[in-house]
């Protein structure tokens, strides 16, 4: 599984969606429902998962889903 299906996959069961509306476009908050407690339960899920840090506060100036998996790629980096 790729990254971004594994992210899209946290995101629908974390925000009770179905993954198929998920799209690298999407807006956490306004196309998703993210809100503040939804991106802190995110970041966390994304942090158990692989072993980077983020935060919820990391996530509210995202513009879409795909700067979150770019994001996430970018600590995955730094970390190994």
């Amino acid at each position: 599984m790729d990254l971004y299906t594994e992210i899209k996959t946290i995101i629908a069961k974390l925000l009770a969606i179905d993954a198929e509306t998920i799209t690298k476009e999407a807006h956490l908050h306004f196309d998703l429902g993210a809100d503040s407690l939804g991106l802190e339960n995110l970041a966390l899920a994304i942090t158990e998962k692989y072993g980077i840090e983020l935060l919820g506060e990391d996530l509210v100036e995202l513009e879409n889903v795909g700067e979150l998996i770019s994001l996430v790629e970018s600590r995955l980096i730094l970390k190994s």
